[in-house]
């Protein structure tokens, strides 16, 4: 292996992170931040949490005092701590320019650092030096990860703590067959992988479905025995949910529900249940969401007057939960088709297509519904966009088009052929074929959550992992394959 026992090499981290800040940088100070491009369609809700965080109200709402639920306070933290140094000049957006600015370039400082830790969980991975400079080098310059540095959003904040955790999580347990150090100690590695996690939660909430996934493939996928299976899971999950719980017992003293983050349900009444009124109704979905949120509206006031009756207020998402699942649970088949179909966009769609909203000044905004075709041929050809958007575009079309060879590629190369020649196969190909069997189940649980509304973000938590395992393909075909011949 080419990677034992390597430390790479100080002066060559410091220049792949002085490339990453650069590069964010410029994209910040000269693109983003002339034309407001950071507020995306989610940043004013961080923005008003922030605000309510500084001004020492909590998590609540600036107009009526409610306390809030559908975000979790991470991010809005990691605000406030801006607005308190630079003060708060109103509770418009824009008239904070100062602090989301400072917020901003220290998360750009911060980001920079994801392709260092890149690295190192490619080099975990793979054990192959040119793997993970590779990885590493193509997620400084990576257009996704460049964007998303640059917004008042939580994607690129929260992949700060996400990659040290799937770099602890997947030390923690190997496959039959994988090679493993000797003497490996799981313990200390579950520990900090469910800590990392649990912060990853309070910026993300999506952290509790990935603990579940977590554990689930620990019950699969490793190699060791059921009883030390079962002791990896408790104490993972243990840890996790102590680290989140403060959470849980504030949801549950306000409301008396148990809940961490309720926003599934709005996100359920917005985006799929909708459609299958559109579907078995035959109204416009605009009406359709309408039509649901007036019948949640309507719930929402008879159980906001129970609640308060108790001494408790109500988390409205629920109720939307409530209008959401009798309609789902009664057409399951139709709600899978349009969760897969969002899936999808996820998985396909281009991280470039953010140029476009730019250029369009749509970019602030989330429309009730895209098409996956539509937003592809709009950044082909369709849209007017400047000349170097435009290349920018077509250099991300090139790049995934090369990615997804490798992936498809890969499956008969490190799956399907295996099998075919009865796992006669060289080391390289048996070892990676393992690789790909222990992270693929987690690259298609960030890809399948995100079955409500699509698009090209999402799926930015596992992109480091899909474009290393794109990689280990070309690797074969450029150097290995040559050597077995």
């Amino acid at each position: 292996m080419e990677a034992l026992n390597y430390v790479p090499n100080k002066k060559n981290l410091t220049i792949l992170f002085l490339a990453a800040l650069a590069i964010r940088l410029a994209v910040f100070l000269f693109f983003i931040y002339p034309n407001e491009y950071y507020k995306q369609p989610d940043s004013g809700d961080y923005h008003h949490c922030a605000l309510s965080l500084t001004l020492g109200r909590g998590m609540r709402r600036l107009d009526n005092n409610r306390p809030m639920f559908w975000r979790t306070p991470g991010y809005p933290l990691f605000l406030s701590f801006f607005y308190k140094t630079f003060g708060i000049k109103s509770t418009k957006f824009s008239e904070n320019r100062p602090a989301q600015t400072a917020a901003i370039i220290f998360q750009i400082l911060l980001c920079s650092l994801i392709p260092l830790l890149i690295f190192f969980l490619a080099l975990l991975l793979t054990k192959s030096l040119s793997i993970s400079w590779l990885t590493a080098w193509i997620s400084a310059i990576h257009l996704g990860f460049v964007l998303s540095d640059t917004y008042l959003l939580t994607e690129s904040l929260s992949i700060l703590f996400l990659i040290p955790f799937f770099i602890y999580f997947f030390k923690s347990f190997y496959l039959p067959g994988q090679i493993s150090p000797p003497r490996h100690r799981w313990l200390k590695s579950i520990i900090i992988a469910a800590v990392f996690l649990g912060i990853f939660a309070w910026v993300r909430p999506m952290g509790q479905f990935v603990s579940i996934v977590s554990a689930i493939m620990i019950l699969i996928l490793d190699k060791v025995n059921w009883k030390i299976k079962l002791k990896k899971v408790v104490i993972f999950l243990l840890v996790f949910f102590a680290i989140v719980s403060p959470w849980y017992v504030r949801n549950y003293d306000i409301t008396g529900k148990l809940f961490f983050c309720p926003m599934f349900g709005l996100y359920l009444n917005t985006f799929n249940a909708p459609k299958i009124i559109r579907a078995t109704e035959g109204l416009p979905l605009r009406q359709s969401i309408d039509k649901l949120y007036q019948q949640a509206g309507k719930k929402a006031v008879e159980e906001f007057l129970i609640a308060k009756a108790s001494g408790k207020d109500l988390a409205t998402e629920l109720v939307h939960m409530k209008v959401a699942l009798p309609i789902i649970k009664q057409y399951p088949f139709l709600f899978l088709k349009d969760w897969m179909i969002e899936s999808c966009k996820t998985a396909f769609d281009l991280y470039s297509y953010q140029l476009v909203d730019m250029a369009k000044n749509t970019f602030y905004y989330d429309p009730i519904e895209e098409f996956l075709t539509e937003k592809w041929s709009e950044c082909l050809y369709e849209k007017k966009v400047p000349a170097l958007m435009r290349l920018v575009i077509y250099l991300e079309i090139i790049f995934e088009i090369l990615k997804w060879i490798g992936l498809i590629l890969g499956i008969f190369i490190f799956w399907l052929f295996p099998l075919i020649k009865l796992f006669d196969v060289s080391d390289y190909v048996k070892q990676t074929g393992l690789l790909w069997l222990k992270v693929a189940p987690m690259i298609g649980a960030f890809i399948i959550m995100t079955g409500g509304f699509g698009y090209a973000r999402l799926r930015l938590p596992v992109e480091a992992l899909i474009v290393m395992l794109s990689l280990t393909t070309w690797y074969w075909l450029i150097k290995e394959r040559k050597s077995e011949n």
